[in-house]
């Protein structure tokens, strides 16, 4: 599982004004989320630095997180600012400090950066800026969030949706509805745009044409200018899939994945479309749509063995239409090296 990577970790209504901590699980470590009343948020190891107590049974308090076990109290910068118990010329420990994620607020969810668990304001580390899909740039959009949880490790998740030959198997009523099961032309593309690397899937012609859709000659590569149904993954962890409904109407998808831990992830999603957004039942139908069909895939992905995703892949056999998801295997692998011999380099050094 990759650090150097933004995970949506809550929607931000969960630590918004409210006056006790927030607690999640990302990487397999406990974190602690709080917000002071301009609205601030501070992430940091769930772990008080005098006992351990666990800060998220605490409270916020005058823009403060005050530890349950002994009152001590902290600020949003991580740094414990009174221990109750000293008499007035007895200090603070100077090493006595939280670690902080670097977090941002933004498209209605809760993100923390998790590389080495230091703040820019802190450690000085260069963050690289969170992006996401146009769609989400739009204010004219209809948006409603949802989240689930499932057993199974981040790259069986992940690579789950990039899968097209399980449609008919997995879906045969809804996705998967009379589409043929043999995928004689899947069309994907990798693109690496101002370092943001992404993969684009068409998944047509094996499957019936959309009826709002162009037709596209055999064989000729797709362009996502003419309004055709594609998926998009931007590395490592966001996904979207986006449906033409005529008139330069579209429905999308989308969803975020982050490892909770060696065998939970959590997706944080949303339906998304840009028509009628007054029509409260077709917001409701896209989503329980989106549930179902979503539910047919914990079941089957949960089951997937190994757990991981081997990264040397003659340790599973492969076909054509693996591709994509061999594509992300692929890149997968290739950053998570980068990551470790970065911080072997680290340790060397410091």
């Amino acid at each position: 599982m990759l650090r150097k990577t933004w995970y949506a970790v809550c929607r931000e209504g969960e630590i918004v004004a409210r006056t006790t901590p927030h607690q999640v699980i990302v990487h397999g470590e406990p974190l602690v989320l709080w917000a002071d009343s301009q609205g601030n948020v501070s992430v940091h190891p769930a772990a008080c630095p005098h006992r351990g107590c666990d800060l998220g049974l605490g409270r916020v308090e005058s823009g403060e997180l005050v530890c349950p076990f002994h009152g001590w109290r902290f600020d949003m910068e991580g740094r414990c600012v009174k221990v109750p118990a000293n008499t007035v010329r007895q200090p603070v420990p100077s090493g006595a400090r939280l670690k902080l994620y670097p977090t941002v607020r933004k498209w209605g969810w809760v993100w923390v950066y998790t590389e080495n668990g230091y703040s820019t304001k802190v450690h000085g580390a260069t963050v690289p800026s969170l992006l996401s899909f146009p769609e989400f740039e739009h204010k004219n959009w209809k948006y409603e969030w949802f989240e689930a949880r499932w057993h199974a490790h981040f790259s069986r998740v992940v690579e789950s949706v990039l899968d097209i030959s399980h449609l008919p198997f997995v879906h045969p009523e809804t996705t998967g509805q009379s589409v043929d099961p043999q995928v004689k032309g899947l069309s994907y593309q990798w693109e690496e745009a101002n370092g943001q690397q992404s993969l684009r899937i068409y998944p047509r012609p094996f499957a019936p044409s959309h009826p709002l859709e162009p037709p596209v000659e055999w064989g000729r590569e797709p362009n996502p200018t003419e309004g055709r149904t594609e998926m998009q993954l931007m590395f490592p962890n966001q996904w979207i899939i986006r449906t033409p409904m005529g008139d330069g109407h579209w429905m999308c998808t989308y969803l975020t994945f982050t490892p909770e831990d060696m065998q939970t992830t959590r997706i944080y999603g949303a339906v998304i479309r840009n028509f009628d957004p007054s029509l409260d039942w077709l917001t409701q139908l896209h989503l329980e749509h989106t549930k179902f069909v979503m539910e047919q895939d914990r079941r089957i992905v949960e089951s997937l063995r190994p757990l991981i995703a081997p990264f040397e892949i003659q340790k599973e056999f492969h076909v054509p239409s693996d591709a994509p998801g061999l594509r992300y295997r692929s890149m997968l692998k290739q950053e998570w090296m980068k990551e470790q011999i970065a911080t072997s380099e680290d340790e060397r050094f410091s």
